[in-house]
């Protein structure tokens, strides 16, 4: 069957499909691949991108997503997520999603077998429960955050209810005059299972085929990390911070390590009491109100930020090079903790394994060039 790529003109608010031969897209493998791939073939397009496996279909944790963009300045990102949305569209019959040009209004997406284009009202809320309600149970659903709708540099593309990524992409949607994408669960196509289950004590997710390599670390705390040392009111404001901050679009692990450090050498501008529950709301509620001061805005930008723009030397870890066998993860869409990544042995067992094909390292090593030599031409 080949690859399937849903077009939608979103100016003229027109669809169509085009097809990948099996040969392109089994050498891609789908994801980060043939991601590139489509930017290769349709350089002067400025798209916003979901690009699905080519050789993973079915519903579990595995199975990781491209959403790649480019915007009016050529500048091309991405991020990997994980989730339902992948295996929905594939539901619908399609691999891929690629939004072209700019809609004159704000508007939603709605896939059911169709594609519904319907208009965004202001009095919509922009949660994946309103969405629910609005579109189905049955949906998954990438929308922006609330500081996307306020033209904030902070905003993230939120993924049903509990998944985020920033980079740039929830701008570069809402530019395109879109807010959220949904996709329904459908049955027009048949997605097979593998029969595979391993017996694996790492497995943390439910479903998954394989589960983890290594034993996952538990996710290290921060200063909004609820306690059992905290009073039930402390861990229930604590929670409902979370979901504030969340909302928003900002990364609470980084402005929890942003706190930390304005509180440790800032405190003569930021005056901040403790970093208890009751003041973290405060500090809070002053960096996602409309009318905030412009220092606790600059919180939610990071310690470096901060650490640039008052002069504080601080100790920087050299980055490690990327490693470039998650560019085969990604393609393929494998769960990075379900593989090896430093292993291309292990990694073509692996995809091999669950997609019932024969790929050999070789296959990705030249995998890896071809993505390197696409991303080097579209620079």
């Amino acid at each position: 069957m080949a690859y399937k790529i849903l077009i939608i003109d979103l100016e003229n608010e027109n669809t169509k499909v085009e097809y990948v031969e099996d040969e392109i897209s089994n050498s891609y493998l789908g994801g980060l691949g043939l991601s590139y791939y489509y930017l290769s073939q349709n350089p002067k397009t400025n798209p916003f991108m979901v690009f699905t496996s080519a050789i993973i279909s079915y519903p579990n944790p595995i199975c990781k997503y491209i959403i790649m963009a480019k915007d009016e300045s050529g500048n091309i990102t991405y991020g990997t997520l994980g989730g339902n949305f992948s295996y929905y569209l594939k539901t619908n019959s399609y691999d891929a999603l690629v939004l072209l040009g700019k809609a004159r209004e704000k508007k939603e997406i709605f896939i059911d077998d169709e594609v519904f284009i319907n208009n965004f009202e202001k009095s919509d809320n922009l949660s994946f429960s309103a969405l629910r309600k609005k579109y189905g149970k049955d949906i998954s659903s990438i929308y922006i955050s609330k500081s996307a709708t306020k033209g904030d540099e902070l905003s993230r593309l939120r993924v049903d209810e509990y998944q985020g990524i920033s980079r740039g992409l929830a701008n570069i949607l809402l530019a395109k005059n879109v807010v959220s994408i949904n996709v329904k669960k459908n049955n027009l196509r048949e997605i097979k299972t593998p029969q595979i289950y391993e017996e694996n004590p790492n497995r943390n997710c439910p479903g998954c085929l394989l589960g983890c390599l290594e034993k996952r670390r538990d996710k290290k705390e921060n200063i909004f990390s609820t306690s059992e040392r905290n009073s039930i009111s402390e861990n229930q404001k604590l929670e409902e911070i979370k979901k504030i901050l969340d909302a928003y679009g900002i990364d609470i692990f980084a402005l929890s390590k942003t706190i930390e450090f304005a509180y440790e050498n800032l405190n003569h501008i930021y005056k901040f009491k403790n970093l208890q529950a009751e003041n973290l709301d405060t500090i809070c509620k002053n960096i996602v109100e409309d009318k905030r001061e412009e220092i606790y805005k600059d919180l939610a930008k990071g310690r470096n930020f901060l650490a640039e723009k008052y002069a504080i030397k601080t100790t920087k870890k050299k980055a490690k090079n990327k490693n470039p066998n998650i560019d085969i993860i990604d393609s393929a869409g494998l769960c990075l903790f379900a593989v090896n990544p430093k292993d291309l042995s292990n990694i073509s067992q692996t995809i091999n394994k669950l997609s019932g094909k024969n790929y050999s390292e070789d296959d990705l090593e030249y995998l890896i060039n071809e993505i390197e030599k696409i991303k080097s031409s579209l620079k």
